[in-house]
């Protein structure tokens, strides 16, 4: 009798104490997003958004849901396949030849709207209202990138709405879109082997930017690392956002602007710029993968509902225009892959760059009122507010001024045929390998002429940065007779990734595995003042060489 009592006692317990799961809102017979059901003072957290996909491929054989990969706190990831076709895996995707799409929502879980846009569309999908955009494509969507950091909600943004939304780091503390070269994370580590099997011809990156005052809602910026191939860069600003922002003001009525803040906030007419060049970015180190890309900040100054709708409208319009000439974006790829297989390793690498002017823009904004900060508020603004903050007026005015977004090479050095690593490095071989980079071993000893990078300054960053303390590293390559020993790894640069594995082994390189601090066992020695020896050859000509891979 006791323990009967006691079960009892428990099952109660469990249904009080258990989070009641209220279903969304319906309309249209489809289920609603919870930024609509709650009037957009709300956002939709994990559980609703698994029923919410779930009940959209219920209503429609087009949309597929695989998983991407589980979250250091157990939550499975959702990739949602939207094909004429049902597509189910990379394997059919083969069989039928159609170029990718993928757009990736939530990678910062605070910046939400993306997450509700790509729910609202893939909606739209199940209601058949956008069949025609999968002609001559496949739509690839993760709408919700970051679970374990969306389920954080708190006062977590100063967004206009809503109040509550998750935080940016995932539930190791890492920030997803700083983690593309390292590749720490398994939501990270799960997207590039999406990248390897899917092959997207286009990654769209979703995300909230809140600073310069203007009154365009949606914003967007390309592959822009120094490194990147200007032939995919040029169509992109040429062709593709003249055409989508075309598309996004006359079919969906929102203006948008290439992402940027004014390079003085207090004077506007001095230009715009943007500063994101670093290869850790998710769309640029898609870039330097010969992938076109998109990154998307919607407008966080505007309301929360007319930053979901504009981002909707955004992403279609993307659509609209890939829908008709995705097949000349692919072949243009192929160009570049087989271009940089054939030639990348004769061109130069480039260090460090310069901020140069790409073209005009002009930002739709307003008359700014400047006021000296006072001495006991100096806390509230960061550093680089320098002694005035400014703030808008109702007063609107337009900004015609140069847009500050091309990085020029300042320093560069010549990219070598083929890497070689020293034998006992798994953890740095294993790196390779995940981006899908061809690793070979070393059958045989063997003589070769190589050259060999010398440390002549090593200097550790002052504050931890995602985990890690960066290395700076400063140094030159002399040429050196070595033998490459029996069990080294051969790093061939013909191969299309040839701009990542410059990025990650040139040790000089802002984002190298060297920067992260892969190789600090090697380089630095213990109990001397002496620099120690960096793993890594480059081999110029090619030798007599015995490979395989294991």
């Amino acid at each position: 009798m006791k323990r009967s009592i006691f079960i009892l006692f428990i099952f109660i317990s469990v249904l009080v104490f258990k989070p009641l799961h209220l279903p969304a809102a319906t309309g249209a017979g489809l289920t609603l997003t919870t930024a609509e059901s709650s009037n957009y003072t709300g956002t939709t957290l994990y559980e609703d958004v698994i029923d919410f996909l779930f009940y959209m491929q219920e209503k429609a054989d087009i949309i597929k849901i695989l998983n991407l990969t589980t979250s250091t706190e157990g939550r499975k990831i959702p990739l949602v396949v939207l094909s004429a076709e049902g597509i189910k895996s990379a394997a059919e995707l083969r069989l039928v030849q159609e170029p990718v799409v993928l757009i990736n929502a939530n990678i910062h879980a605070g910046e939400i709207e993306g997450k509700e846009a790509a729910l609202m569309l893939i909606r739209e999908f199940a209601q058949h209202k956008l069949d025609h955009l999968l002609q001559n494509q496949v739509i690839l969507i993760l709408p919700i990138f970051n679970p374990d950091g969306n389920e954080k909600l708190g006062k977590n943004r100063r967004d206009n709405g809503p109040e509550l939304a998750g935080i940016r780091a995932n539930g190791q503390n890492l920030d997803l879109n700083r983690d593309f070269l390292k590749l720490e994370s398994p939501e990270v580590k799960a997207l590039v082997k999406l990248f390897n099997e899917w092959d997207p011809v286009l990654f769209v990156d979703l995300h909230t930017t809140n600073g310069s005052y203007h009154r365009e809602p949606v914003t967007y910026m390309t592959l822009n690392n120094p490194n990147t191939s200007g032939v995919l860069q040029d169509y992109m600003w040429q062709k593709f956002f003249p055409a989508a922002a075309k598309i996004l003001a006359e079919k969906y009525g929102y203006d948008s602007l290439p992402y940027g803040n004014f390079v003085d906030r207090a004077e506007p007419g001095k230009g715009w710029r943007n500063h994101a060049f670093e290869a850790r970015y998710g769309t640029n180190y898609a870039g330097l993968r010969n992938m076109f890309t998109i990154l998307d900040e919607n407008y966080s100054h505007a309301d929360f509902k007319t930053r979901v709708l504009a981002c909707l409208g955004f992403v279609k319009s993307i659509l609209h225009y890939t829908k008709d000439h995705i097949k000349e974006m692919r072949q243009i790829q192929r160009e570049v892959n087989l271009k940089t297989k054939r030639n990348y390793h004769r061109d130069k690498f480039a260090l460090e760059h310069k901020t140069e002017k790409l073209k005009q823009v002009t930002i739709k904004s307003y008359v700014f009122k400047k006021e000296k900060i006072k001495p006991e508020d100096r806390k509230k603004f960061p550093p680089w507010y320098g002694e005035y903050y400014v703030t808008p007026t109702k007063t609107h005015r337009d900004y015609t001024v140069p847009y500050f977004t091309k990085a020029v090479p300042t320093r560069s050095i010549e990219l070598p045929m083929a890497y070689i690593i020293s034998p006992h490095q798994p953890k740095i071989v294993k790196k390779l390998k995940n981006h899908g980079i061809v690793v070979e071993k070393v059958r045989k000893e063997v003589k070769a002429g190589v050259e060999k990078f010398v440390i002549e300054n090593l200097q550790l960053a002052k504050r931890v940065y995602q985990g890690h303390v960066f290395v700076t590293i400063k140094g030159h390559y002399v040429e050196e007779e070595v033998v490459i020993l029996k069990g080294s790894y051969y790093v061939s640069m013909r191969q299309p990734l040839a701009r990542v594995i410059a990025t990650l082994l040139e040790p000089e390189c802002t984002d190298s595995l060297a920067a992260w601090g892969y190789f600090n066992r090697q380089i630095v020695r213990q109990w001397s003042s002496r620099f120690g020896f960096y793993p890594v050859f480059r081999l110029h000509k090619a030798i007599p060489i015995e490979l395989y891979q294991e």
